[in-house]
């Protein structure tokens, strides 16, 4: 909770700091937002080693390899860093290639997953 509220308060100063410097200087008040933006990245990411740590004891309890981690957690990074650059493109005006970003990061999830589904379909075929 109290990391919310820090993350609440950068952005609010990230968002008041881009409103004043966008009257004068509008490719500050970009970069601006994407300083706050990062920031507000990296101080969410001290949550993700007890999420981690939570996916692999799901993963050993249910008895699923552990090895398909890797590609899951890899899926969703993907997909957060690409929401993360289309927005970061989107805000700057250039949303065609935000809708680019979109395109390839779900290729690439597909790709990822493969290791994901070969092993759901060997499962499959062993139950048959």
């Amino acid at each position: 909770m109290a990391v919310l509220v820090k993350i609440f308060a950068v952005a609010l100063i990230t968002v008041f700091a881009n409103i004043l410097v966008k009257q004068f200087k509008p490719e500050v008040a970009m970069l601006i937002t994407i300083a706050g933006s990062v920031l507000i990245i990296l101080m969410a990411v001290d949550s993700l080693h007890s999420l981690i740590s939570s996916f692999y004891h799901i993963f050993e309890s249910t008895g699923v390899e552990t090895t398909l981690l890797t590609p899951l957690i890899k899926i969703i990074a993907i997909g957060y860093i690409a929401e993360f650059g289309a927005n970061i493109c989107t805000d700057a005006g250039a949303s065609s290639i935000a809708d680019k970003i979109l395109f390839v990061a779900k290729i690439i999830i597909l790709l990822t997953s493969l290791p994901i589904i070969t092993t759901v379909v060997d499962m499959v075929v062993g139950l048959l």
